[in-house]
């Protein structure tokens, strides 16, 4: 049940991770560590690590959730996890090549509670759910969070994965319906979303033809011959022949490429012209997709098409440009972070 503020059957103050054989915790609050039968100086140890503040944890590899699970001991009240480690949390198709991960957090409380390597974010209008017995933003005020500090491109695969695993357009657009930073951009994304895409990659080349005015193009398209299932499609650019197709690094596969050239031929048999494109094209030869979109609809080719994705795409993470813009706005989060909570633990 999604309610504003923290869900009451979750405990965001305290929630242990789970021991392993011969331990009594894997993470400890300095203010636990008494009771817990741990030394201040065991604490120093090599066998421990501090992970924020007054906040320490055995040495060794943690997943995303283990992580969360232990930071939230440091969290205040009615607070979650929110803009990019709700998305990972989440499952989310992230930014292409960003890195992390990110710890950042939503907070109703009015005070702003910081903590060396997790910035906490005041709001007022938040709410939160579980993920895995962590307490994070809901994934439509996410989505908004996010919309902050993503660009249109990076923001739809988002959006995408959002509806594909059951948010609904509506609560999206309900959470968007503001006239704060990212909504207007977030209500754009929407527009240019589909539940049914597969990848992020296959979400940016829909975009590709989408937001320079070479669609309408369905997703994930079946293609029968005589009722019997011939294949099913990344893209088709709806009144042509002409199907679009993300190929990503499992297609070198030597069992896969033999059922590839099988499915291919399968579609020329039905007049059905398949273009697959590696990623490399995707992000670097947008002029060629482009190209062959127009070819496909009878189009006289048209320079301002390709000048208007470069510009979308610039700010994105897609170039190097663009990624290196979002690493510094989320820096500047680190560091609000780094300056405002205590430093020592």
């Amino acid at each position: 049940m999604l309610v504003p503020g923290v869900n009451p059957t979750v405990p965001t103050r305290y929630v242990d991770v789970p021991a392993p054989a011969g331990a009594r915790s894997t993470v400890l609050r300095l203010r636990d560590a008494a009771n817990a039968g741990v030394s201040l100086g065991r604490l120093r140890s090599q066998t421990w690590q501090s992970l924020s503040f007054n906040l320490h944890g055995l040495r060794g590899e943690r997943s995303t959730t283990e992580t969360a699970t232990a930071l939230s001991l440091i969290l205040p009240r009615n607070s979650g996890f929110g803009h990019l480690t709700s998305a990972a949390l989440r499952g989310w198709w992230m930014p292409n090549q960003l890195g992390g991960p990110f710890w950042l957090a939503t907070t109703l409380s009015p005070v702003h509670v910081q903590r060396r390597g997790l910035y906490v974010r005041r709001s007022r209008r938040a709410t939160f759910e579980t993920i895995d017995g962590v307490t994070c933003v809901t994934a439509d005020h996410t989505l908004v969070e996010l919309a902050r500090d993503l660009t249109l491109i990076d923001l739809v695969p988002m959006v995408d994965c959002a509806l594909r695993l059951g948010t609904t357009e509506q609560d999206i657009l309900a959470a968007a319906s503001g006239g704060s930073r990212g909504c207007l951009t977030l209500r754009k994304a929407v527009a240019f979303a589909d539940s049914r895409s597969e990848s992020w990659w296959e979400s940016v080349l829909r975009l590709q033809h989408t937001t320079t005015g070479l669609g309408p193009v369905a997703c994930q398209v079946e293609l029968h011959d005589e009722g019997r299932f011939v294949a099913r499609t990344d893209l088709h650019l709806v009144g042509t022949r002409r199907y679009p197709e993300c190929d990503g690094g499992d297609h070198r596969d030597r069992e896969q490429h033999l059922r590839d050239l099988r499915r291919d031929k399968d579609m020329h048999r039905l007049g059905a012209e398949r273009f697959g494109y590696t990623t490399a094209e995707i992000a670097r030869s947008p002029a060629t997709v482009i190209r062959d979109a127009e070819d496909a609809r009878g189009l006289a080719h048209d320079a301002d098409r390709v000048a208007e994705w470069r510009h979308l795409a610039q700010q994105s993470t897609l170039t190097g440009h663009g990624r290196a813009r979002l690493l510094a706005r989320l820096r500047r989060y680190r560091l609000a972070a780094e300056r405002r909570g205590p430093r020592s633990g």
